[in-house]
């Protein structure tokens, strides 16, 4: 699948278009996930990865998106594994969708 990125205001639109999966629950790997929350994110990788350490220790994703000055943006799923809290996982929404069979025309994509 090839992931491209979105505006912000893309972004923000698809996050709350999925704001739904919160308190779903899904396997993953033979594990029960609960979705947390949908975020929007920056998109090149390394501003991604440090967004996600980021959130993990202040829970403020709005604060932590704050510190990225760039124009690419992505949404991920933020999903806790409920029988050890400590095992977190952020899903491309994309691929999530993919995965679960959710039909979604995403702005702006072909």
């Amino acid at each position: 699948m090839d992931i491209t990125p979105f505006t912000h205001e893309e972004a923000i639109d698809i996050a709350e278009d999925f704001e739904d999966l919160i308190d779903t629950d899904f396997d993953l790997n033979g594990a029960v996930y609960e979705v947390i929350d949908v975020v929007v994110c920056p998109f090149p990788e390394n501003a991604g990865i440090k967004f996600i350490d980021d959130f993990q220790l202040s829970k403020d994703k709005e604060s932590t998106l704050a510190a990225y000055a760039g124009a690419e943006f992505n949404v991920l799923v933020y999903a806790i594994n409920i029988d050890n809290q400590e095992q977190t996982t952020f899903i491309d929404i994309r691929t999530f969708a993919e995965q679960k069979g959710i039909r979604y025309n995403y702005p702006g994509k072909a």
